[in-house]
Formats: structure tokens, sequence, C-alpha cells
């Protein structure tokens, strides 16, 4: 009786050995399988990520055109105003404008059009029909309706080219006057076709407010209203966009799972990268059932080698511990390291980028010296006066006085990174279209601090002022430091002129 109690015993032993090998190993395959799947959602989620973004950059690439070309062509039609030019002069005008735009956009615009003092001039020689009422259009509205800002309003189909249209438009310095221009969304288009074909998503879609559809890389998708959409893929996702604040989602649709990333554009547009994940997760599902059934046939031979060798597998298990533990302090030791990293590359009072932020930028674009193949500038800005802010006012008027100043420049160099050095020292990189256009928005610069300088309206802290230097890079430059020290040679310079002419602007 003794032996088959202890034959019992050993049974009963063995059996919830067995069932403790097949949680372990089973816990272990699931928690492998969750890792796999996160990592996968995670790398979609990049992918729709960088496709959303960059689509919306080239966007408001091609946008910020039109608006930069509209606000210029209205800061001369005010003037115009002003100085009490006839209509006719205001329609040649609008006329040699229309044939700049065409060519500056690659005839994706006509060009301008206008209701000046009650009368409607159009640049492009088009004429209206006789119950044609300008001001009842959406263009002249909405300009009303946001005085001071470019209005971007609602797309519509061109009946003579086929195409989709935006306007642009914004109001003149009478508050009645309105200029606006159209621009085709054909570039928009290409942009989502291009996106889409390159494989990392499966569509790419621009909406409006409304969810209407801009551009779509399915061109027959392209007008539709997709609020108005019932039991289908585009229901679904309006439903899912209203029904979350998250910049990604996943949705299902038809036994098939999508993940979806968005980003706005334009104001109140939204660019959707959608990337179809079925076959991803299901591959991954695939693999954790084969892997369970592999674990089940080879339990055996584990069971007979962990019952010959506990004292083993008890290593083994607080080896495979120690191991969990080390991966979590890694982990924690990156998270740490990167909130150090965030910290060290963000100025903490204006949040643009550090000092730091600042030199790595330049060992990353040392290449760009090296090839001679990119254009690039540096922009130096000096804030004026701030000990005298700080000295009569206090610490916290200056530190509003230097966030304003580099509020200022954010604003206008939108698609350049701004760095503070330190102190009332600010540095802006430009490359690509804001190097294009580097005279016109450090013209607007200079305008925008000069008009700011003159208010008497404000307190003295809201009154900014900031000395200029801007230097492209040149042959022979070794490295961002020799732009970077005439930028700073040529601000210097704006800063004596400054002091020359009004001395302290106090």
């Amino acid at each position: 009786m003794k032996k088959k109690r202890k034959v019992s015993t050993a049974s009963l032993q063995g059996i919830m050995l067995t069932f403790v090998v097949i949680l372990f190993f089973t816990a272990v395959i699931l928690i492998y399988y969750r890792m796999l799947y996160s990592e996968t959602r995670q790398r979609i989620i990049r992918t729709g990520e960088m496709n959303a973004l960059s689509s919306a950059k080239q966007i408001d690439s091609y946008l910020s055109t039109g608006v930069d070309t509209l606000r210029l062509a209205c800061y001369t039609l005010d003037k115009m105003i002003r100085d009490g030019r006839s209509n006719e002069e205001i329609l040649d005008f609008l006329r040699n404008q229309s044939y700049a735009i065409e060519n500056i956009t690659d005839r994706y615009s006509t060009g301008l059009y206008a209701v000046i003092g009650g009368t409607y001039l159009d640049g492009t020689d088009w004429i209206p029909e006789d119950d044609y009422v300008p001001t009842e259009r959406p263009w002249y509205i909405d300009a009303r309706a946001n005085i001071g800002q470019v209005a971007v309003v609602d797309p519509y189909l061109d009946l003579d080219t086929h195409t989709i249209m935006i306007s642009l438009a914004k109001t003149l310095c009478d508050t009645k006057s309105v200029a606006a221009m159209d621009m085709s969304m054909e570039q928009l288009q290409f942009i989502a076709e291009e996106t889409a074909a390159k494989g990392d998503s499966d569509i790419e879609i621009v909406l409006n407010r409304k969810f209407q559809v801009i551009a779509h890389s399915d061109r027959s998708e392209v007008g539709k209203d997709y609020f108005k959409e019932s039991d289908n893929f585009a229901a679904a996702l309006v439903d899912k966009l209203r029904s979350t604040d998250e910049s990604y989602f996943s949705m299902n649709y038809a036994g098939q799972e999508y993940i979806v990333y968005t980003v706005p554009v334009a104001s109140d547009w939204m660019c959707l990268s959608v990337v179809n994940a079925t076959l991803a997760f299901g591959q991954l599902r695939k693999m954790l059932i084969f892997t369970l059934v592999a674990m089940l046939l080879v339990i055996a031979a584990v069971i007979i080698i962990m019952t010959y060798s506990m004292r083993k597998r008890r290593l083994a298990m607080e080896l495979s511990n120690d191991l969990s533990r080390a991966k979590s302090d890694i982990v924690e030791k990156d998270v740490e390291i990167g909130k150090i990293s965030h910290v060290a590359f963000r100025d903490a009072l204006t949040g643009v980028g550090s000092k730091a932020a600042y030199n790595k930028l330049k060992d990353e674009i040392s290449e760009v010296f090296e090839n001679g193949e990119e254009k690039l500038a540096v922009m130096m800005m000096d804030v004026n006066d701030l000990k005298y802010i700080n000295d009569n006012f206090g610490h916290d008027a200056g530190d509003s006085y230097l966030k304003g100043c580099c509020n200022l420049a954010c604003n206008i160099f939108k698609g350049s990174p701004v760095f503070r050095l330190g102190g009332d020292e600010f540095v802006v990189v430009l490359r690509g279209n804001d190097y294009d256009d580097r005279e016109i928005l450090v013209g607007q610069l200079e305008e925008a601090l000069e008009r700011s300088r003159a208010r008497k309206d404000v307190q003295p802290w809201e009154r900014y002022s900031a000395a200029i230097g801007i230097s492209e890079i040149m042959k022979g430059d070794s490295g961002l430091e020799d732009v970077f020290k005439r930028a700073d040679k040529a601000m210097y310079e704006a800063k004596a002129l400054f002091k020359a002419r009004y001395g302290s602007y106090r």
C-alpha cells in the first residue's frame, strides 16, 4: 500500500509538472506573439504616419504657394486702394499678376479676380453671366468671415476643365473689397496617387471639413461626399473619424482590418493614410497556431528533460526572470534617455530647438557641404533691448518679450527649424521652399517687427524688435559654421545700423 501511495504521489507531481510546463511555454509564446503583434502594429502606424505627414507637407507646400502669392498681391491691392487708384489701373494689375501666377504655379491657377468697391474685376478677362452676383459667391462670403486671413473655400468642379478647384480669398483694407484666386487640386491628386503607388499604404485620401473627397489614390472617388455615403467603406471611415480624436485608429470592415493615420492640412482638411493590415496580422496568427502545435509536439520531451533535471530547470527559470528584469531595466533606461534627449534638444522657454539641437543639425547636414548639391541659408536674429525689459519690468516680461519675438519668426518661417542659441539669439536654417522664398520671408519678418516696434497701444514687452542677418551657402564653405558666421556678422551690422538710427527705441 505504501508503494502504491508513492507511485500515486509521483504521478500527481508529474501531472502538476506537465501542467506548469505547458502554462509556462504557452505564456512565453503568447507574450512573444503579443510583442510581435504590437511591433507590427507600430510599424504600420509609423508607415502611415510618415506617408500622411509626407503628403500633408507636400499639400501644405503647394497651398502655401498660392497663399503667399495671394497675400503679396493683396498687399499691392491694399496700397492701390489707399492711393485711390482707378478700377482700370487695378484691372491692369490683376491681368499682369494673373499672367505671372499662371507661370509660377505651372498653370495650376489661372489668375486673380476681385470685387473692388462693389465692382467685379477679373484678371483673366472672364466675363460672367448676367445673373452672376460676386458678393453672393462662397469665396467672397468666406473671405469676409475671415478678415485678416486667407480663407480656403470648399472645392468645386470646374465645368470648363473638369477638374476639382479650390478658391483662396482675402479681404482687402477697406473690409468690403475681396481678392481671390482659384487653384487646381490636380497636384493634390498626383500626390495621393504617387504615395499609394509606392506601396507603403493602400489608400491615400484628402477630405475637407465636410468629408468631401478632394483627392484620392483612386481617382474615381474624387468629388464624392463621404458624409452622405452609407453601408460602405467610406461611411465606416467617416463614422470612425467622427467618434475619435486620435491621430490614428484601427477599423474593421468586410472582414478586413485597417489602420488609418490622419494629419490636419490647410487649417481644417484631413490627409488620411490607410493601410490594410489584414495580411500582416493574419500571418502572425498563423505563426501563433503553428508555434502552439509545435509546442504540444515537443512538450513530452521537455517534460522528460525537466523531470530529470529539476535543478537545471530552476536555474533556467531564474535566468529567465533575470533576463526579463534586465529587459525591463533597459526599457526604463531607454525611456529616461529619450526624455533627457527631448529636454536637451528643446528650449524650455520658447519651445523651439535648443543649442544642442542646432549642433546636432550641423553634424547631420555635413554631407551638404561635401557634395555641394543642396541650397541652404542661415538667418540670425538678435532680440533688441532684452536687458531694458528685464531691468525695468522684470524677467517674466523679458521672457514674454523673447517668446513674442520667437513666435514672429516661427510663424513666418513655417518650413524651417528655429533654434535658440541662448539669451537673445535665435537662428533659422532655411532649406527647400523657405530658401527659395528667403528674401520675401525675411522682408515679411522685418515688416512684422517694424510694425510691432511702432505700436503704442500695447505694453513695452509686447513691442517686439530684433536685428536680422542672413547668409547663403557659398563655394568653399566647409560646414554650417561658415554660413553662420557670415549671417552673424550681417546681423551685427544690421544691429549697429538700427542703434545708429533709433538709439534705444524705448
